[in-house]
């Protein structure tokens, strides 16, 4: 288990999930998002709850490990949260002027290729 300390307080959360959320924010770092985040964390009256956390290239984390738990219910108690895509997401077209757009991105790279070369 580990105490994440941040600006706002503290949360208690698993050994997974702060790995996952410290890799994530170092991600984030290199761009100007901000995302939320649903985690579970542990509350006082050992019950777990889900908290939204804001991560953003600001977020400062100080980490610590806590008591408490074994590996395996900290699995079974504390999913890791799919995280959100980061920079440029693409998207499929499905209009008609799919095949359009399409040829039209190929020539335009096959030009921008062809320029590089001389």
């Amino acid at each position: 288990m580990k105490r994440i300390t941040y600006s706002g307080g503290s949360i208690v959360t698993s050994n997974a999930i702060t790995t996952a959320l410290l890799r994530y924010i170092t991600s984030l770092a290199d761009t100007d998002n901000s995302v939320t985040v649903d985690v579970t964390v542990l509350e006082e009256n050992d019950e777990t709850c889900m908290h939204t956390l804001v991560l953003s290239p600001a977020s400062q984390f100080d980490v610590c490990d806590v008591e408490g738990m074994t590996e395996e219910e900290e699995v079974a108690r504390f999913p890791v949260p799919e995280m959100p895509m980061i920079g440029i997401i693409g998207t499929v077209e499905s209009t008609g002027d799919a095949g359009r757009t399409a040829e039209d991105f190929n020539r335009m790279t096959s030009e921008i290729d062809n320029g590089l070369g001389q």
